[in-house]
């Protein structure tokens, strides 16, 4: 049986190295990278979003939840308000008196969207749950404060509204149930 010769041992090396970037390879790459850039470009404003103000509708669910869940009272707490704070807060925004360093909200703002740190309007108020209820009477160092703060919503035609059910210490020492409600425009 015949044998054949051994082939000659070739050089792959030197093949890919005398091999020139092709017109095809030069579009794909060129293609992939200007899709890549003109996502970024696409999708950049909207990852941006949440650092900029948002609408009312967002805007009051979070600032009832902000002022529920934490200035008003503590994280862990849930929606149980501290009196104290709660009063400072209102006479604070309402009287233009200095609430206690303990308190979570910005000492010496003047309106609630100022408290929040946004350019919409903000009205805070803190309501009986049921009809034939009142509203909670709050004190602050011996001064009576009405748990309202900000301007009314009156004739205006598009207000958002953002309610919480909170527990407060009344008077007499007992936990009552009372809607927070924040209107946003």
């Amino acid at each position: 049986m015949p044998t054949r010769p051994p082939r000659p041992p070739t050089d792959t090396h030197s093949a890919c190295v005398d091999r020139a970037q092709t017109t095809l390879d030069f579009a794909i790459g060129a293609s992939v990278f200007l899709v890549v850039v003109l996502f970024v470009v696409a999708f950049l404003p909207a990852m941006m979003t949440p650092f900029q103000d948002v609408d009312p509708t967002q805007a009051a669910d979070r600032f009832a939840e902000s002022l529920s869940g934490d200035m008003l009272g503590h994280p862990a707490d849930g929606n149980q308000l501290n009196r104290t704070c709660t009063a400072a807060f209102f006479r604070q925004l309402n009287q233009d008196s200095p609430a206690p360093e303990t308190c979570r909200f910005a000492n010496g703002a003047t309106t609630p969207a100022e408290v929040l740190g946004t350019d919409h309007t903000v009205n805070v108020t803190i309501e009986s749950r049921s009809t034939a209820g009142t509203a909670p009477t709050l004190t602050d160092e011996g001064t009576a404060v009405t748990p309202a703060a900000g301007p009314a919503a009156d004739g205006i035609d598009t207000v958002t509204t953002a309610r919480r059910i909170v527990l407060l210490t009344d008077d007499t020492g007992q936990q009552q149930t009372y809607r927070l409600i924040v209107r946003v425009w």
